[in-house]
């Protein structure tokens, strides 16, 4: 399998997926034991959420070693077992690499602490006078060290020291940290908001993107990543950005936020909701596709680990919109990621208040922040224990570590896979359509006018009758679009003259 041409890279939160020893927290067993699932489903590489050592102050991100396994998870012949068993099924396992900082326990920072001048003294970001920065967890984004008597810098929370990527040193301990899960079998990389190593904390400047660009560059040359798939969270880039890491040869494909941002008040953060709008969905994803219509790839996502689920946020948990949101993402041009529990529905559910765990959460919320904000956009809600459904011990024989009320009324694998008409079997018929269909995977895209309500799109490769990707982005029923020919995948089992709430469908074009 070629790592840089896979058609699905599902999401894998480990703390959340399976649990095979009953403490009630996932582990690599866990997911293991359910990779036979997985390639039944059809997915060709597996992102797994960090699994190094680690406190776990911020569920992982906060790394303390990134080349042993944390215990919580199981052990590094655990993680070669997996690789193993994952390659033997067709499916290489992308992994989470956090570069942007790492744990305040990380040897690197403990050493950097201790000795200013010593190997690792500017291996993080340190300061005697500190600027106002906000950090993105609350609060400023300097934390005094009475050991080294300075200030070091921290984007996210004070566990969480920024690595000082301006230290070729630094680039070069993570090129070894590439090259370490390489040589282990590892196929892809995912890269944590990638981004934030190119800002310039003295010119108050998040971003710099040449900056960031050298830094990139330099790490991955480091390394043979021709047969890699190398994927970055880079919310702050542009498209021609974007373009530009693609053309160097850094990044494949890269997560942009702008359709995760849709129900939030402009430039008022994640927690000021504001309605959803169809209309507006349709907008950003066509200026996207239209970015990377001659060149490059973009990334194909409604959910993750940081995004609670879109059906919940946007579409009332509406299964309907959830198998409408399936087809309509599957016929974009791009790479598809798909989030646990996204192909049977899952939601947000409901998580007690005092339940909360994510670090984000329950900072804005000391700050005054609602629960109304917090169950629709609070990092838990996406975290919730995979929906196996085979009894009440389908993720765990324990106490699951983010205990909810989560009853989903058949939104679980077991029942839907019993079902051919199901929100699973779609996804299933959709990843085999992706993976055997050129159109789908290569073709060109092309907007076909309609009314807002409606999302209309080609796909074309000269020589070859076009397809045409249909989806009703609304409740409302409306007019059957011209030129549809035979289906090749659908929402609904039986054709109607008019387009029913939700429906989408691809279709040959005439």
């Amino acid at each position: 399998m070629d790592a840089k041409q896979v058609s699905t890279v599902y999401q894998v939160y480990p703390k959340s997926f399976q649990d095979s020893d009953g403490d009630g927290v996932g582990d690599l067993q866990g997911v293991i034991s359910r990779l036979d699932y997985l390639s039944w489903l059809g997915v060709e590489m597996l992102w797994l959420n960090p699994v190094y050592v680690s406190p776990g102050y911020d569920n992982g991100y906060d790394v303390a070693d990134y080349t042993r396994i944390d215990p919580l998870f199981g052990s590094m012949d655990d993680m070669d077992e997996l690789i193993r068993e994952a390659r033997d099924r067709g499916i290489g396992i992308m992994m989470d690499i956090v570069a942007n900082h790492t744990s305040h326990q990380h040897e690197w920072f403990l050493q950097s602490e201790r000795d200013p001048e010593g190997a690792y003294g500017n291996f993080y970001i340190w300061c005697d006078t500190p600027n106002e920065w906000s950090s993105f967890f609350g609060g400023g984004t300097w934390t005094y060290s009475p050991i080294r008597g300075q200030y070091y810098f921290h984007a996210f929370a004070p566990e969480q020291p920024d690595l000082n990527w301006g230290n070729e040193q630094v680039r070069k301990e993570m090129a070894a940290v590439l090259a370490f899960w390489v040589e282990r079998g590892v196929t892809g990389f995912r890269f944590d908001v990638i981004d934030l190593i190119g800002k310039d904390v003295h010119r108050k400047q998040w971003l710099d993107f040449p900056l960031m660009r050298r830094y990139l560059k330099d790490l991955v040359a480091q390394v043979d990543t021709s047969s890699l798939l190398l994927v970055g969270e880079a919310g702050g880039l542009t498209p021609n950005e974007i373009l530009t890491l693609q053309r160097d040869g850094s990044l494949d494909v890269v997560f942009n936020f702008e359709v995760c941002a849709l129900d939030e008040q402009a430039g008022q953060g994640k927690w000021k909701l504001a309605p959803f709008e169809p209309s507006r969905l349709k907008t950003t994803l066509d200026t996207w596709q239209r970015a990377f219509a001659v060149e490059g790839r973009n990334s194909l996502f409604w959910n993750n680990h940081d995004q609670p689920r879109v059906i919940s946020r946007w579409y009332d948990d509406d299964e309907r919109a959830a198998k409408m949101l399936a087809v309509l993402l599957y016929g974009l041009k791009g790479i598809p990621f798909l989030y646990q529990g996204e192909e049977v529905g899952m939601t947000n559910g409901m998580i007690a208040t005092e339940e909360y765990q994510d670090i984000e959460t329950l900072n804005y919320l000391r700050a005054g922040g609602t629960l109304d904000a917090v169950r629709m956009k609070g990092r838990d809600h996406a975290r919730i224990p995979m929906a196996w459904g085979e009894g009440t011990d389908s993720f765990s024989t324990g106490t699951p570590w983010l205990r909810s009320a989560h009853d989903e009324a058949g939104r679980d694998v077991a029942t839907m896979r019993s079902d051919k008409t199901s929100l699973l079997h779609l996804y299933r018929e959709l990843i085999a359509l992706r993976r055997t269909n050129r159109l789908l995977r290569d073709g060109a895209y092309e907007l076909v006018p309609t009314e807002e309500r409606l999302y209309v799109y080609r796909r074309i490769i000269d020589g070859e009758p076009p397809l045409l990707v249909v989806a009703n982005l609304s409740q409302d029923t409306l007019p059957m679009p011209s030129g549809c020919g035979e289906r090749l995948v659908s929402t609904e089992q039986v054709e109607a003259p008019m387009l029913r709430p939700y429906e989408a469908f691809i279709c040959y074009n005439f």
